[in-house]
């Protein structure tokens, strides 16, 4: 949007221009300073009734000025849907609130009239306005007075903040209930056992009762693969085919289990994958081999061929069963379509690469502003705000540490008369020849500056009188040196330099430059294009 709040770009969200979304709070980054990301209240779309927060980027032109902005509305009611999937029991809530002054954003469960407002005196708040960026507390509610464990932490840099409460009577009941299921399960342990002696008992009567119980857990475990969505297979070791897989492979490519069952492992996964399978099992089995326990399990992830020539990702859970003697010989494996989940990782990494390049185009763009800011437009030397500040900061630590600092004032003779007689381009090139020769012979310590006009002044940190003298004679020697070219004659031209230092001739800024200033104009006085010291 522009300055005036008036639509020039909307992309994936409709903005309308009646009813639709209240756009007055557009114009409160006109009123901050700075470029820094703002977070606007949560605003309800008339329309469609669903919230928004606007996180707004205002753009400003080289002056500070606001030209515009751009606004992204994050779809809280999308924020609201992962919420409900998260499981903090019958009493718990989680909610993401204002870290900049502690008003609420969204939570789950709903409590009305809460969002944008801030509840008075609260603890998890005063704790993100310490400095805190996570932690826990224990703690009754303001609003309904239940007693939760909360557990905090701030996102990233942004002004934000997210918590989450499990109620103490949520998580005792489910640690009642974990001491129930443990006093059930001792009293089956003893039960089991006295069927065990039974059974011995009754010896005759054994192998119909464990041929019944294998027949059971068959029918179990085969209704259990047969019901499940992910994918349930069996693939024999030495064959590598697939000797059983379960009617979900159907769902998942389109495939009848009886046309999977009897090809090899790698018939339905693309060449890449295949490849990496093979070398994977081949591996596996010689950890095995070797006693290694951990290789009898591994999650690996896949692409699948479907019957009609779609490729989808999948993430496999291999199982290496081993017989009497620790060879293994089957493997059992679980496959579950994963891509839905690949493509919102892939678009939620290249959200964050964009918003990245974004953050470090923004970082550059501040410290080019800050470069302007402190620099001559015609010369490229620092300006004289630039050369006040660093003053200032070196007297200091010269009079800290005990070491000495110069000051050189010049400026080009007869530059009046250059300008009337040859015009401005003329000058503005003296000027800046003037620039080029000083920062080609200054130290990188040293800080040249524009400071006024056709005057410059160097600052010499660390450098007693008499060296200065002498760069100061180079300088002087280096333009004598120079011309500009106008047509068939060149024009030279000369400077006056007037030389003071810390601490013979002042102890002060504003003494050094007066000083500098006062030999510059004798210096002047006396014929110019010469180096002049300053002296009572």
């Amino acid at each position: 949007m522009d300055a005036s709040g008036n639509l020039l770009y909307a992309s994936g969200f409709a903005v309308h221009s009646h009813g639709g979304i209240d756009r007055g709070y557009f114009g409160v980054p006109a009123e901050l300073s700075g470029n820094a990301l703002y977070f606007s209240e949560v605003v309800v779309d008339k329309l469609s009734g669903r919230s928004y927060l606007f996180v707004i980027q205002p753009v400003r032109d080289a002056q500070g000025d606001l030209l515009g902005l751009v606004a992204a509305p994050l779809d809280l009611d999308v924020l609201a849907k992962i919420f409900e999937t998260i499981n903090v029991g019958g009493k718990g809530v989680v909610g993401i609130w204002r870290a900049d002054d502690g008003r609420q954003i969204l939570q789950r469960p709903v409590v009305p009239g809460q969002v944008n407002l801030a509840p008075e005196s609260n603890p998890l708040y005063r704790r993100i306005e310490s400095g805190e960026k996570l932690g826990t507390m224990r703690l009754p509610a303001m609003l309904d007075g239940v007693e939760r464990v909360y557990a905090f932490q701030r996102i990233a840099d942004y002004p934000l903040y997210v918590e989450g409460g499990l109620a103490v009577d949520d998580y005792l009941a489910e640690w009642h209930q974990m001491l129930w299921v443990a006093a059930v399960s001792a009293l089956l342990l003893f039960l089991s056992l006295s069927l065990v002696l039974i059974r011995l008992l009754r010896a005759e009567n054994e192998e119909e009762a464990i041929a019944g119980k294998l027949a059971e857990s068959e029918a179990r475990y085969r209704m259990l693969a047969e019901n499940s969505h992910d994918v349930i297979w069996t693939l024999d070791i030495r064959s590598r085919r697939y000797t059983y897989v379960s009617p979900s492979i159907t769902d998942m490519s389109g495939y009848l289990p009886e046309e999977v069952v009897g090809q090899s492992i790698d018939a339905r996964l693309t060449p890449e994958s295949a490849s990496r399978l093979a070398r994977d099992i081949d591996q596996r089995l010689r950890r095995i081999a070797a006693g290694d326990k951990t290789a009898n399990v591994v999650v690996a992830e896949l692409e699948q061929v479907c019957k009609d020539g779609e490729v989808i990702s999948t993430e496999v859970v291999s199982s290496y069963l081993l017989d009497a003697d620790g060879v293994a010989h089957t493997i059992l494996g679980i496959t579950r379509n994963v891509s839905e989940r690949k493509a919102a990782e892939l678009a939620l990494r290249e959200t964050n690469r964009q918003l990245h390049a974004r953050i470090e185009e923004i970082g550059r763009l501040q410290v080019a502003l800050q470069e302007l800011a402190v620099r001559d437009s015609l010369t490229g030397l620092y300006n004289r705000r630039y050369l006040d500040e660093t003053l200032e900061r070196e007297v200091s630590r010269a009079r800290r540490e005990g070491n000495p600092l110069s000051l050189v004032m010049l400026d080009i003779d007869y530059f009046k008369r250059v300008n009337d007689t040859y015009g401005h381009q003329v000058g503005d090139e003296a000027l800046r020849m003037l620039a080029t020769t000083l920062l080609a012979d200054i130290r990188t310590e040293d800080v040249a500056c524009r400071y006024g006009g056709e005057e410059f002044l160097i600052l010499l940190p660390n450098m007693p009188l008499e060296t200065a003298m002498q760069r100061a004679e180079a300088w002087r020697k280096a333009i004598e040196e120079l011309s500009i070219a106008l047509g068939n004659f060149h024009i030279t031209f000369t400077i006056s330099l007037g030389v003071a230092s810390y601490p013979e001739h002042g102890k002060t800024p504003d003494d050094l430059t007066r000083c500098a200033d006062q030999a510059l104009y004798r210096a002047k006085h006396e014929g110019r294009n010469r180096i002049s010291v300053f002296s009572a």
